[in-house]
């Protein structure tokens, strides 16, 4: 009888030593950062800060021009709280194709409060993805530089 209670008293003492691994082992994997630029393996920020409004929506674009929105957003995840491309086409009667002109605005709001905007630009749905991130790349660049300078930025239109 002595024996069998203490049978009983080492396997739940083995089963609560299994327990906390497992739960141990569970809150490592989960906390581990794959992807370097801090986006982590099962976070998805960056598809919820790119936002389309408009004409064409995220299923409109391919799973290339995606991913590389997404990268541009990873990139800077730490800095961007929020990016919204709005498209529309120049005839809105005109079927949608690779040749079709499109007008697109871009805004952007950053971690501290700041919103970059774009006036309206043009460009052709093939190379519309290629356009965005031109553009982008030249707003962040022109945010950083007024950084830079030490001037608190609360609203920017880059016009370039």
């Amino acid at each position: 009888m002595y024996t069998r209670h203490r049978d009983r008293a080492k396997e739940y003492g083995r089963n609560i030593f299994l327990i906390l691994l497992a739960v141990g082992v569970v809150i490592i994997f989960f906390n581990l950062d794959v992807i370097r630029k801090g986006e982590s393996v099962f976070s998805k920020s960056a598809d919820k800060k790119l936002k389309f409004t408009g004409k064409l929506d995220q299923k409109d674009f391919s799973e290339r021009e995606m991913e590389r929105l997404l990268q541009f957003v990873k990139r800077y995840d730490d800095q961007i709280e929020s990016l919204t491309v709005k498209t529309s086409t120049q005839d809105s009667y005109a079927k949608l194709s690779g040749d079709t002109e499109l007008l697109f605005e871009i805004r952007t709001v950053m971690s501290n409060g700041a919103s970059i905007s774009t006036p309206v630009r043009r460009a052709r749905r093939k190379a519309l993805v290629s356009a965005i991130l031109q553009k982008l790349n030249k707003d962040m660049r022109a945010y950083k530089r007024l950084k830079k300078q030490g001037k608190k930025v609360d609203s920017l239109v880059n016009t370039m």
